[in-house]
């Protein structure tokens, strides 16, 4: 392939909310700055760290190419910190989106699975979005997941389990996952994810996740109907999310499909990566991909649109706007790189970006925005030498030492051919690592993101900057 797709106040608050469960060295360093943010935008990138941003670069822009993002003044390495369940302090070194995303909104280090609670001990910690609501802000959540799935969820939620999110997920019988039976109202909880996002009364939410909203809850009304009849008005499609126009505090909800929408690209014929044959000549390659459009993304809108509408409608009003907050997430690049799919991990890479365009557009005129762009954990895919770097030096024995997963070869426009190894897993889903995520930041507050900080400082980060003048 020869070419690439080209796509597009004073506030009071009660203690406990104000003090948190985070590191408090950034914040303290931002408030002897007098940095504050009326808005802040944070993007995600699931599954991001240097390696994935790497091959997104090199196949959109070529070897001296770079994101949006990439120019911010203030960049960081995160420290991405997991703990066990059992005692809730000894290390697990490779997290999931449910214990990093839990870091990121809450400032706590927790254990696998936990959305927004503290492992072991099981407690609710305020998350950024609900101190951000309780300071009269308003609130949003964007992603190309569910709105019920781990990294939305961790803004708006408290559950032990990432996987209750519908009502019918609670007793862990729907789908052989487990479940969160102490987390029902009946049990004195909060009820499923579906039914918490239902009452936190965030102004718009898009994303996927029909499914989850569609159950009914424990207290017998579906909770999609409930939302409705509680003032979100619905859409479904682009068109419907394009003609929505903000009307005082009227609630958006955008529901674009059952769970995790398509991806903007896929690979020709559907194809993913492949696994690399050996044969007494030395390795067989699969055929390079060919990135396209993918048809079954349909009529639904782009990150970007539905970043344009969540800010055009947070930002309603104006000046008389007190200001808000807003998460992005961009999800499929964790998803489709499990699924060994390099296609839809560039796309999805490269709408993150182009949100983040979005945002930097409306900072232009909205000075006092911070805008934080960054990942929960870091993903196994990496580029590899093609051919191997061994093969000149073993001229008579050609056969190179490939990891046991699959390789992926793509053709940038810039030239060459990048081969990316799914190295950790040949026939099921390809793994997360361990490793330390990027932030990037602009606006008021963004100083503090300097050097190498911990994934749990970006709460006090952003907890900071909200503070009102």
């Amino acid at each position: 392939m020869k070419s690439h797709l080209k796509m597009g106040g004073c506030w009071s608050l009660p203690l406990f909310l104000l003090l948190g469960l985070a590191n408090a060295t950034p914040a303290l360093a931002l408030e002897e700055q007098g940095n504050r943010a009326k808005n802040i935008i944070l993007f995600i990138g699931d599954g991001v760290d240097a390696h994935q941003l790497t091959i997104a670069r090199a196949y959109l822009y070529g070897q001296d190419g770079s994101l949006s993002f990439d120019q911010f003044d203030h960049q960081a390495s995160a420290r991405v910190r997991t703990v066990s369940d059992d005692d809730g302090t000894t290390p697990v070194y490779v997290p999931d989106s449910a214990s990093t995303g839990s870091a990121i909104a809450s400032g706590i280090v927790t254990s696998r699975g936990r959305i927004g609670t503290t492992a072991k001990t099981d407690r609710d910690v305020p998350t950024i979005l609900e101190i951000a609501q309780a300071a009269g802000r308003r609130t949003g959540v964007v992603s190309t997941a569910s709105i019920t799935d781990a990294t939305p969820a961790v803004f708006m939620a408290h559950t032990s389990v990432r996987f209750c999110q519908g009502p019918r997920d609670m007793d862990g019988t729907s789908a052989g996952l487990p479940g969160c039976p102490k987390d029902t109202r009946a049990e004195g909880g909060s009820g499923s994810i579906a039914e918490q996002i239902a009452r936190a009364q965030v102004d718009v939410l898009l994303g996927g996740g029909t499914r989850y909203l569609s159950q009914r809850g424990e207290d017998g009304e579906i909770v999609l109907e409930q939302m409705t009849k509680g003032g979100y008005q619905l859409v479904k499609s682009a068109k419907e999310l394009a003609a929505f126009t903000p009307n005082g505090r009227q609630r958006l909800l955008g529901l674009f499909g059952n769970s995790t929408l398509p991806t903007e690209w896929a690979g020709e014929r559907g194809r993913f990566a492949e696994e690399v044959k050996l044969s007494e000549e030395g390795p067989i390659y699969p055929e390079p991909i060919t990135c396209q459009p993918n048809p079954l993304f349909g009529k639904r809108p782009t990150l970007v649109e539905m970043t344009k509408k969540a800010i055009a409608t947070l930002a309603h009003d104006g000046d008389r706007s007190e200001g808000f907050f807003l998460m992005v997430e961009s999800a499929s690049i964790d998803k489709q790189a499990h699924a060994m799919n390099p296609c839809g991990q560039i796309g999805e890479t490269l709408a993150l970006s182009d949100s983040v365009k979005v945002a930097m557009k409306f900072a232009q005129s909205e000075k006092d925005t911070l805008i934080i762009v960054t990942s929960d954990h870091g993903h196994a895919p990496q580029l590899i030498p093609y051919p191997s770097l061994f093969v000149a030096f073993a001229p008579d024995n050609p056969i190179p030492m490939y990891p046991p997963g699959r390789v992926a070869l793509l053709e940038p426009a810039a030239g060459g051919v990048m081969a990316i190894s799914y190295g950790t897993n040949a026939k099921y889903l390809e793994e997360h690592t361990g490793t330390a995520i990027p932030v990037f930041a602009q606006g008021p507050g963004a100083a503090a993101v300097k050097g190498l900080i911990n994934q749990s400082d970006l709460f006090s980060i952003m907890k900071a900057a909200l503070a009102d003048q």
